[in-house]
Order: structure tokens, then C-alpha cells, then sequence
């Protein structure tokens, strides 16, 4: 059941990091490699940006967040070793 945990983590990662990608390249285009360099902070703040920009709140990016943290809810209660 751990294992189910980490593949939530991994998958979730996986999801946001391409959903922030490919939003990031859409606005900004070239100006992603700024992006890049400021990546953790913009993490924090690409659900705010994508809701002033595109007016609709991203839920989808959302759901990889709830993924990543089912996934380590799971693999932390199963940690019984």
C-alpha cells in the first residue's frame, strides 16, 4: 500500500509540474526561462495568476496538489514497518 502512496507522489508531481509548464510557456513564452529561475515561487503563486488571467479557477491544477497529498497521506500511515 506504500507503493500505492509514492506512485500518488510521483504522478501528482508529475501532473502540476507539467500543467504549470505549459501555462507558464503559453503566457510568457520566452520569458519562461525567468520563470524557470523563479520556479518556486511561482509555483506558490501559478493558481493565483491562472485566475487573473484566465478567469476561471484552475481546478485541475488543484488535483494534482489533493494527488500528492493523498499519495503522502497514504504512504505515512502505511509506514508501519
Amino acid at each position: 500500500m506504500k507503493i500505492v502512496g509514492y506512485v500518488f507522489i510521483g504522478l501528482g508531481y508529475l501532473y502540476s509540474f507539467v500543467m504549470l509548464w505549459m501555462n507558464v510557456i503559453h503566457w510568457w513564452g520566452t520569458g519562461a526561462i525567468w520563470a524557470f529561475i523563479l520556479s518556486p515561487v511561482l509555483a506558490l503563486f501559478i493558481p493565483l495568476i491562472a485566475w487573473i488571467i484566465e478567469g476561471t479557477f484552475p481546478v485541475l491544477l488543484f488535483a494534482g496538489w489533493g494527488a500528492i497529498i493523498l499519495g503522502g497521506t497514504i504512504a505515512t500511515v502505511t509506514n508501519k514497518d
